[in-house]
């Protein structure tokens, strides 16, 4: 019985650190949030409250990213398939979130920091259409067909998979009039090498 007793106590203990710990964090969220609208009004430049804006949102999303509602630890790096490329640096051995040729978020608007040419998967925010290209290049975005905005790929990966396929379709044209990296090359980005 006294065993039993200890382990629902224990249990109980733990759920409470969590719910205390969850609650210190969720007030911190809070804080930060208070902070942010009271500098809203205080600004008297529009550049001034602009700052202050970009500042309070960036405590924010920091508050929001160390938030955690499970009492589940975070579970361990997984090793990738043994023929799995890292989509960042495309090594064997590891998953692009544990790349240590990572840069911090929001040092490049594309998964991909690399120079090569490789494999994109895009969608437009205003109109939802997706597209694939061969032609995807690191910080370098496409026109959408439709809206005419730029869209930076929100998926990449090496052109040569593992078993030494290509995954570009050679035969497709690419459209060089809604390509970033055409646009600035001033000739077909393929020709890079």
């Amino acid at each position: 019985f006294s065993s039993h007793f200890r382990l629902v106590y224990k249990l109980n203990m733990i759920m409470l650190m969590n719910y205390i710990e969850n609650f210190v964090k969720v007030s911190c969220v809070f804080f930060s949030l208070q902070t942010l609208c009271s500098r809203l009004y205080k600004g008297s430049s529009p550049y001034g409250s602009l700052n202050n804006i970009v500042e309070g949102l960036s405590l924010l999303t920091d508050s929001f990213s160390d938030l955690s509602l499970t009492s589940e630890p975070r579970k361990p790096c997984r090793k990738p398939p043994p023929n799995y490329l890292c989509h960042l640096c495309f090594n064997k051995g590891h998953y692009i979130k544990d790349c240590p040729q990572a840069r911090p978020k929001g040092e490049g608007v594309t998964p991909y920091q690399g120079k090569k040419r490789c494999f994109g998967e895009y969608k437009c925010p205003k109109c939802k259409r997706k597209w694939m290209s061969g032609n995807s290049w690191a910080n370098m975005g496409q026109e959408c067909i439709k809206c005419h905005i730029n869209v930076y790929p929100h998926k990449q990966r090496p052109l040569e998979k593992p078993d030494g396929l290509d995954v570009s379709d050679q035969s497709k044209e690419h459209p060089q009039h809604l390509c970033e990296k055409c646009k600035m090359l001033g000739y077909y980005c393929r020709r890079v090498q």
